[in-house]
């Protein structure tokens, strides 16, 4: 693509020994929901573009949303500058290789007709099957997306595909009551199916009007069974996967330090990145490093099989790249059925949402559960205020109670249900 090439050479002429530069150009069609009536159709075209110069090993990016001659020409000056003035690390580089490729999906186009027709569905159907439900918002929309990587090392990749987005925020209201916000995220190929078939969107509306009436567990304290939601693995893996990334590896404080090919977790964890997944309707081809990414297994068995390392942390710790930096996580089914998993538990919880910051180094942690239940010999007893739990993520997945056979398909990741033990929850 031209702006590119015009991004290397305003580069190279400022003094950038090594430059490399990556382009997103997204065409959207999105229509919304708004106080429960479609609002809003617009159509959007959104540039992102990044640019890294090098110079004597001193390297410095810069992001902008503009591609004019001006805008262009203002960041080249800006970068060139910063690069000068910023600290010499001999990780500082960009790859070799003049590698070339493009990527181009089978295309849907934006069905505008189709967009209006599900919202609509959406809105009868909440409107019908749960009562006291409020959409806050929701967004649907298409997303056309064109990706563009080049280096002054004759580098160049790029990609197109669409896909369509939908996000929505709900609560449950009934008189003075009000359950608290929630919302979901999920990308599709098309809309054959409604958008309350998609994900897990009829079990979330459900659990914020049960938690309309929610209550105490009659125990201040105690230490029990914690069954994790898919979505809700979608917040606690990346807690996991910190201690496999750059900054966690490269200060040395990473619990999987040295241990490629040794186990490391419990062995019913498989754990994939696939970035060009058959399963999932995101892409994510190449990193914005320029590197191809490739679907491989992150732990197999238990066993750490690869880090989440771009290039300059690759060469700053002295590990391979990953096969990806962390892109469209999948875990392999169990063998139990999730209403199984709860028959077997003796007193625990099922969380459905956490709220909490990043856990210690160490693994511990602490937040508040929200939109969760209360189980008791096997049967879930009632839906629970927020309430505290705390323990170690490492510990929790070197111990693994069980994994279910159903899984949830966000587009983005493919989770299942998890059951640990040994949580305080209080």
């Amino acid at each position: 693509m031209d702006v590119l090439k015009k991004c290397l050479e305003g580069l190279k002429e400022k003094g950038a020994e090594k430059a490399e530069v990556n382009l997103t150009r997204g065409i959207k069609e999105e229509m919304n929901i708004h106080s429960g009536e479609i609002s809003l159709l617009r159509s959007l075209e959104e540039y992102h573009l990044e640019m890294t110069a090098l110079i004597d090993q001193k390297k410095d990016t810069i992001k902008i949303n503009k591609i004019d001659d001006a805008s262009i020409q203002e960041a080249i000056v800006e970068v060139i500058e910063n690069a000068k003035n910023s600290e010499l690390d001999p990780a500082n580089d960009i790859p070799v290789g003049e590698v070339q490729k493009h990527y181009e999906d089978p295309k849907t186009g934006a069905d505008i007709e189709k967009m209006h027709q599900r919202l609509t569905e959406l809105i009868r159907e909440v409107h019908r099957d749960f009562e006291n439900l409020v959409i806050e918002e929701a967004v649907l929309e298409h997303l056309d997306t064109h990706r563009y990587y080049e280096n002054s090392n004759g580098a160049s990749l790029s990609s197109n595909g669409d896909l369509y987005n939908f996000m929505i925020m709900f609560f449950a209201k009934k008189g003075k009551q009000t359950s608290s916000f929630n919302y979901t995220v999920q990308s599709t190929r098309d809309l054959e199916k409604t958008l309350l078939d998609m994900g897990s969107l009829k079990n979330l509306l459900k659990e914020s009007i049960d938690h309309l009436a929610p209550e105490e567990i009659n125990e201040n304290k105690f230490t029990g069974e914690v069954i994790v939601t898919p979505g809700c693995m979608n917040e606690v893996v990346p807690f996991l996967l910190a201690h496999l990334s750059n900054q966690y590896l490269i200060s040395g404080i990473s619990k999987f330090r040295d241990k490629i090919n040794q186990k490391a977790l419990d062995e019913k964890l498989t754990l994939r990145t696939e970035p060009d997944s058959q399963e999932l309707a995101v892409k994510d081809y190449f990193g914005q490093d320029g590197f191809i990414q490739r679907n491989d297994d992150i732990f197999k068995n238990g066993v750490l099989k690869n880090y989440l390392l771009n290039y300059y942390g690759a060469l700053k710790t002295g590990y391979k790249r990953g096969p990806s930096t962390g892109a469209n996580l999948v875990i392999e089914p169990g063998t139990e059925r999730f209403q199984e998993m709860i028959k077997s538990m003796d007193q625990g919880i099922i969380l459905s949402r956490f709220s909490g910051g990043m856990p210690a180094p160490n693994g511990d942690f602490s937040g508040i559960a929200k939109n969760s239940y209360y189980v008791e010999g096997g049967e879930i007893r009632y839906p629970i205020k927020e309430t505290m739990i705390s323990g170690n993520i490492f510990t929790m997945f070197e111990n693994i109670k069980e994994i279910s056979k159903e899984r949830i398909n966000s587009g983005q990741s493919l989770m299942p249900y998890f059951k640990f033990d040994n949580v305080v929850i209080s």
